[in-house]
């Protein structure tokens, strides 16, 4: 018996050791997980397959998208404009010699500082164009919105009156225009209404509703590309932006104040700067009528071409206050 309980100690321990052995061979013949490797070192070790990836990101593929719009404009500019501009320029800033290809003679600065110091008309008529331009773009802008915001309710007939808004843009140009804004223009104020507020009143009253006719007609017919863009902007302010407010309690008035407001600030802008640019790029206004009559009817291109460029500079000037200005109160959507 004590033979038999000093064999089985020993037995345990042979058992033991082939199952150590057996644990040790397993563990030779399994091969070792691999560690999982950092975001860096697949970066590094596929960097190509992560320039692929962020070459498709949503950023890139709007800017190409926006870059394949911009294409058309950029071919037009270069094909048909960029060698012109460049004429114009030396064209002001020397005298032409042949007028058969525009040859001309460098002479600088003469015909700029001409404008400022001798010209008596150029400086006046640019001060008119400012004041015009400025004094009536807010008006325009009010009044777009205030018919863009009519357009957008669910009334009756919007189609109707959208097309009716929109067709001075389609008419607003060449001999059309020029019959409708002329001395027998259909716009003004009747002759007949005229004599009587002359008569009954005085002269200077039947001038003053006259011009306030006019200019009220002006502001409609300049306002179809604005009222398009303020009701494509209202239309793309979220309802539910509203029905949040309507549980706060919150009025029409709140609403246009605190949500549609800063909501379409960023086409308030837009709308500022083209109506700006639009009023300026006229030849109805002082300036440009001035600068059409020094270049066509008294045939002096290189004082209108200097004109020009004074015009250029000074609304990109402008232009680029205006954005400088607006870009705490414009709210952009991130």
């Amino acid at each position: 018996m004590k033979k038999k309980q000093q064999n089985e100690p020993a037995a345990e321990v042979e058992t033991t050791g082939l199952n150590n052995q057996s644990d040790a061979q397993s563990k030779k013949v399994e091969p070792a997980a691999p560690e999982a490797k950092s975001a860096a070192e697949i970066a590094s070790a596929d960097g190509v397959a992560v320039k692929k990836v962020r070459s498709f990101s949503l950023e890139r593929r709007r800017a190409a998208a926006g870059y394949v719009f911009v294409l058309p404009f950029i071919i037009g500019f270069v094909a048909f404009l960029l060698y012109p501009l460049i004429q114009n320029l030396i064209l002001s800033l020397g005298n032409i010699t042949e007028i058969q290809g525009l040859k001309t003679e460098f002479i600088g600065l003469q015909h700029y500082r001409q404008l400022f110091l001798e010209d008596v008309q150029f400086v006046p008529a640019f001060l008119e164009t400012l004041q015009t331009t400025f004094l009536w773009t807010p008006f325009i802008l009010v009044f777009a919105l205030f018919i863009a915001i009519l357009l957008n309710r669910k009334i009756k007939g919007r189609g109707f009156f959208r097309v009716v808004f929109f067709m001075p843009v389609l008419l607003g140009s060449g001999y059309i225009m020029q019959q409708l804004s002329g001395s027998a223009s259909i716009l003004a104020l009747p002759e007949g209404f005229q004599d009587f507020l002359q008569y009954t009143f005085s002269a200077q009253v039947a001038d003053f509703f006259s011009e306030l006719i006019a200019q009220i007609m002006n502001v409609f017919w300049k306002t179809g590309v604005q009222i398009v863009i303020f009701l494509s902007a209202l239309q793309s302010v979220p309802d539910s932006y509203y029905e949040a407010a309507r549980v706060d309690n919150a009025n029409g008035w709140d609403c246009f104040w605190k949500i549609t407001l800063p909501m379409i600030s960023p086409t308030i802008l837009l709308n500022a700067i083209y109506t700006i640019i639009e009023n300026f790029s006229s030849t109805d206004n002082a300036i440009g009528a001035y600068i059409v009559q020094t270049g066509m009817t008294n045939a002096n291109f290189e004082v209108a071409a200097a004109m020009g460029w004074v015009y250029f500079l000074v609304v990109l000037v402008l232009v680029g206050l205006i954005f400088l200005v607006s870009r705490k109160a414009v709210k952009y959507d991130k």
